[in-house]
């Protein structure tokens, strides 16, 4: 049963891994083609350097990138300690 959790776990932490890791991408990716200038009009008055150029993004995006970040590090975390606990591949066959 305690094989069964962990592999859940494991799998469930990847999956969330690369869902946003691929987000924050596509969402870094988007960013490339902001105003190179602040907007208030918009409300884009964050500065954020994305691949060696500074873009202004609103507060809300800056928080939903932030919210990104720290769940792919908590999924990174999680995922390192399903093989830690397991010492090693948690999908082998124990035969």
């Amino acid at each position: 049963m305690f094989l069964r959790i962990k592999k859940i776990v494991a799998v469930s932490a990847a999956i969330v891994l690369i869902v946003a890791w691929f987000a924050s991408g596509l969402l870094e990716n988007t960013y490339v083609n902001y105003p190179r200038a602040p907007n208030p009009g918009e409300g884009r008055t964050v500065p954020y350097a994305i691949k060696g150029i500074v873009v202004y993004i609103t507060e809300g995006q800056q928080q939903l990138l932030s919210w990104l970040k720290w769940i792919e590090i908590g999924c990174g975390v999680i995922a390192a300690l399903v093989i830690l606990i397991h010492r090693g591949d948690p999908f082998r066959s124990t035969k």
